[in-house]
């Protein structure tokens, strides 16, 4: 099955737990994180948030090496 290019099954869409969120795309939120934050009017920098069915031009596939960067030391066994 091909994935949907929504913000949802994107690499940089970052899940964020709602009270009445069932992980279900039509009412997930989270974070893109494609970008370093920006920073607002107020000097403090943030993630846009999206809807999981959102979308935009800079979607990638997300697969199991997402997420799973080791910064120093070894890698988990």
């Amino acid at each position: 099955m091909a994935p949907k290019s929504t913000c949802s099954d994107c690499r940089w869409w970052h899940f964020q737990a709602a009270e009445a969120d069932d992980r279900d795309a039509g009412k997930s939120i989270g974070y893109c994180r494609r970008f370093p934050p920006s920073r607002r009017e107020n000097g403090v920098g943030a993630w846009p948030i999206t809807l999981g069915y959102d979308w935009c031009g800079e979607y990638q596939e997300r697969n199991d090496a997402s997420g799973q960067v080791v910064r120093g030391g070894s890698p988990p066994p």
